[in-house]
């Protein structure tokens, strides 16, 4: 067992009350309103010693907003109120009135350089990586589609600003599990990966898969080996390639069809986006279609429950738990 040591009590003891700390803070709040009650009852205040009465006094003293029912009567009470009370009860409340708004400011300032603590949230999406060209844009996409889902930024570089529309977590490696745990990764419902390069994406994809092994994890490559070998050792992550070549070739064949397919993935136009929803009920293609063209949507593909391709299979079944992409100006409810 550990000895007991006078000295570092002691020291313990000033440097706590050095700094005024919460615990010194109380305790000369409590000595000093016993101090006051004790010569007020000395001086014969007797109107100001019940304890509801004595609060109310002592808080009207402390915080200068002047008397009005209570107040001292006594030559000697109001003497003890002037020398004593009135210089200890105010320096005590402005002190902790200062130590409230320094809290407050600090703990924004913590969150604005990005040093806050989200590991406790629920439910939320983490982008990891930021880009200054497309990471704004992703943003104002995962806002626009209107879920309400809260978002913090996972990034290396130091941002400047007050976002509203998302928390920030600064960190020195987007690999680093510490940080990921902070940026509530290991708690998300979605995380989208989006390094500066392949290799830097496929790291941290791996680290957060990792953490989270429930969430949806969606990230961006550019090069088809890379994603082919994240995708052997992490089938359930959804890894998007730039479709450019694709679409050079897709936009000569067929004209207008790169602009279609650009405002489908956007949430931001004033046309058709296309959407996902789970299967509630079974039955064929044609039924599921019909219920969500009552409802404004138009169904274009299935994709089984636990499968990683969609189809499109106007004669196919749907089973409960399926995969429904359909295209509508808004989500439709499930």
């Amino acid at each position: 067992m550990k000895s007991f040591s006078l000295g570092s009590y002691l020291r313990r003891l000033y440097l706590a009350a050095s700094e005024l700390h919460r615990g010194v803070l109380l305790a000369l709040l409590v000595l000093h309103m016993t101090i006051s009650w004790e010569l007020l009852a000395f001086a014969g205040e007797g109107d100001l010693l019940r304890p509801s009465a004595y609060l109310y006094w002592y808080a009207t003293t402390a915080s200068t907003v002047g008397y009005g029912d209570l107040s001292p009567k006594s030559d000697g009470g109001r003497i003890v109120t002037a020398l004593f009370v009135m210089p200890g009860a105010i320096a005590l409340f402005t002190v902790s009135i200062a130590r409230a708004f320094a809290g407050v400011s600090a703990r924004w300032r913590r969150r604005r350089m990005g040093l806050g603590d989200y590991s406790a949230m629920r439910g939320h999406i983490v982008l990891v990586g930021y880009d200054p060209d497309r990471t704004p844009r992703m943003i104002a996409e995962i806002v626009a589609d209107g879920q309400g889902h809260e978002l913090v930024l996972v990034a290396t570089q130091e941002l400047t600003g007050d976002a509203t529309t998302h928390r920030f977590v600064r960190v020195a490696s987007l690999t680093a599990p510490a940080d990921l745990r902070r940026a509530g990764v290991a708690t998300a419902e979605r995380v989208i990966v989006y390094g500066p390069s392949d290799p830097d994406t496929l790291a941290a994809t791996l680290a957060v898969t990792a953490l989270n092994e429930t969430g949806h994890v969606v990230c961006f490559l550019r090069d088809p080996d890379t994603a082919g070998l994240l995708t052997a050792h992490c089938p359930q992550v959804e890894v998007v390639l730039t479709p450019t070549v694709e679409l050079v070739v897709k936009a000569l064949s067929d004209p207008g069809s790169s602009r279609l397919i650009a405002q489908l993935a956007s949430h931001t136009d004033d046309g058709g986006t296309l959407y996902a929803t789970t299967a509630r009920t079974g039955g064929s293609f044609d039924d599921a279609a019909r219920d969500l063209r009552a409802r404004g949507g138009i169904l274009v593909a299935t994709c089984g429950a636990g499968q990683h391709s969609p189809v499109f299979d106007p004669d196919g079944r749907i089973a409960v738990g399926d995969r429904l992409f359909y295209i509508a100006r808004t989500r439709i409810a499930a």
